[in-house]
């Protein structure tokens, strides 16, 4: 991620989102504050890191793919390929 800040912030905004609409923010722990929101992102930036390790080629080929014009649907078909099997049913 170029901007780290934004997923602390996409954090925050969700939220307010979901106080806003009425949600228990304290269930599943959104009530926790900032210092639980910074544990979150270590480990959500930590198993991002881990998926693009496990899915290196499948990422080049996709990288490759898009950067040679390939539409929405073709890139969905050649990830399915490439994962099949991986995680049940795709």
């Amino acid at each position: 991620i170029s901007r780290p800040a934004l997923a602390a912030q996409f954090l925050q905004a969700a939220r307010r989102r979901e106080a806003s609409a009425g949600v228990d923010v304290q269930e599943g722990g959104w009530g926790e504050g900032e210092e639980a929101d910074e544990v979150r992102l270590r480990w959500a930036f930590g198993e991002a890191k881990r998926l693009l390790a496990a899915n290196a080629a499948a990422q080049q080929a996709l990288q490759d793919q898009m950067a040679a014009g390939a539409s929405v649907g073709g890139s969905v078909l050649l990830l399915e390929e490439r994962l099949k099997g991986r995680w049940g049913s795709v």
